[in-house]
């Protein structure tokens, strides 16, 4: 009943019509549901125009801490921090801080952390950016994602959370696109990922179940136009079930690692777990439902990846599924020619060998308009979920889950209408 998923209250409506003091009763129950939404909305750790801060627990790795070495490493590493970078090179300075406190147990390096403070780690960010006399940061952005990740990993979830609000750059921002000044961070507390049996949502479309815990069909966009790299996730664990396991993982304390490619090469990026919230609903892409109490998170943590390693989630509004495939997986997209009369053969050889593909639509750079008498919508991605090579038609997977209507959620074209709606096709190989 969480996910919003079974439409039990949609037939008890029905059915209360024709049931004595049936509508009463339906009214009652439904009295009683909203006001446990409301006090449970009300319980999460959700801070408008700012990040939670919570002291959750922690079992941390290795031996128990040294108070006197953590403070003499911690103000020896302040002294560097706070040196004259017009004087000592910023990089130096960086690369002595690390030095000393690399070497520190994780409880020590959390009480480090933690006594710090927003001061210092303010200006902990802040000298990552000093620029040299040719124009360079003191660490460039590969350097800064590796010292925010092992930072992020190695502390408590209260010192995550610390860098996460004051080391700004360790973490994306967003703008929510309205005034109401009801919009932040969100500690959700719905499960990071679960395997799902088959279901009907509530307008009565059948989602098959799903054999993994990060599946294609948890998929659910949000309010950010990130449509061509959710759906290409959706088509690279549809065609290796295995990909998301492992390439996003839960740490030990409550943050979240995932590998995204850059030039074929891999980076972590790690985040602290909350997501973009308002409005009582989670503004990002989530499993099945928005409610922060009960959505699966795996798809906002990916989503807030590619936003991070792109600098916010203005930088990942609008994009190309072929972008998506090489970020994904380190690898270079074939184009497929759409046009081809043999593209469902194509098609179904590329999947048989663990290929994913995906397409996009004709349109003015916005999801609003529609195709194909209201099936398809304009500038949008969707991967190709299904092929049927007699029948000469290809079906497409859309990003947008639970929320589609019936007749979005599965979309069948013929080859006709590939050709008149399609304009971009693109195959990866994913194993």
């Amino acid at each position: 009943m969480g996910y919003g998923r079974n439409n039990w209250r949609q037939v008890a409506g029905f059915a209360a019509d024709f049931i004595p003091g049936g509508g009463a009763v339906l009214g009652a129950v439904d009295l009683v549901r909203g006001v446990n939404d409301s006090i449970g909305l009300s319980r999460l750790n959700y801070v408008k125009d700012g990040h939670p801060l919570v002291e959750l627990p922690w079992q941390p790795p290795g031996p128990p801490p040294n108070p006197q070495r953590a403070e003499a490493v911690g103000a020896q590493a302040w002294n560097m921090l706070f040196a004259d970078e017009t004087r000592y090179n910023a990089r130096s300075l960086l690369d002595q801080v690390a030095n000393l406190l690399v070497p520190l147990p994780p409880t020590e390096l959390d009480m480090v952390v933690r006594r710090w403070g927003r001061q210092g780690l303010e200006r902990w960010d802040d000298l990552t950016h000093v620029e040299d006399e040719h124009g360079e940061p003191a660490y460039d952005w590969r350097r800064q994602a590796e010292l925010f990740s092992w930072l992020l990993r190695s502390v408590s979830p209260y010192a995550a959370m610390l860098v996460g609000t004051w080391m700004v750059c360790s973490q994306p921002e967003y703008d929510p696109g309205c005034a109401c000044a009801d919009h932040g961070w969100v500690l959700p507390e719905g499960p990071f990922a679960q395997v799902d049996g088959a279901y009907f949502t509530q307008d009565w479309k059948r989602v098959s179940g799903s054999t993994e815990a990060m599946s294609w069909q948890d998929m659910d966009q949000g309010r950010f136009g990130t449509c061509w790299f959710l759906t290409s996730i959706q088509g690279v664990i549809q065609a290796n079930p295995q990909h998301a396991a492992r390439h996003l993982r839960l740490e030990a304390n409550g943050t979240v690692t995932c590998t995204l490619y850059v030039q074929g090469r891999p980076v972590d990026i790690t985040m602290v777990p909350d997501l973009p919230y308002g409005h009582n609903m989670l503004w990002c892409a989530k499993g099945h439902t928005e409610d922060a109490r009960y959505a699966e998170t795996w798809p906002g943590y990916y989503e807030k990846a590619v936003a991070k390693l792109r600098g916010g989630y203005e930088e990942v509004t609008g994009g190309f599924v072929n972008d998506a495939f090489g970020l994904l997986t380190g690898r270079e997209p074939q184009p497929l020619d759409y046009h081809s009369p043999w593209l469902c053969h194509e098609i179904a050889d590329r999947r048989s060998r663990g290929h994913a593909i995906a397409v996009g639509t004709w349109g003015r750079g916005n999801d609003r308009e529609k195709l194909a008498d209201g099936r398809l919508a304009t500038s949008h991605a969707y991967f190709v979920k299904d092929v049927d090579v007699a029948g000469g038609r290809i079906c497409l997977g859309n990003p947008w889950g639970d929320g589609a209507t019936r007749k979005m959620w599965e979309c069948w074209l013929t080859l006709d209408e590939v050709r008149t709606y399609l304009n971009k096709c693109w195959a990866i190989e994913t194993w």
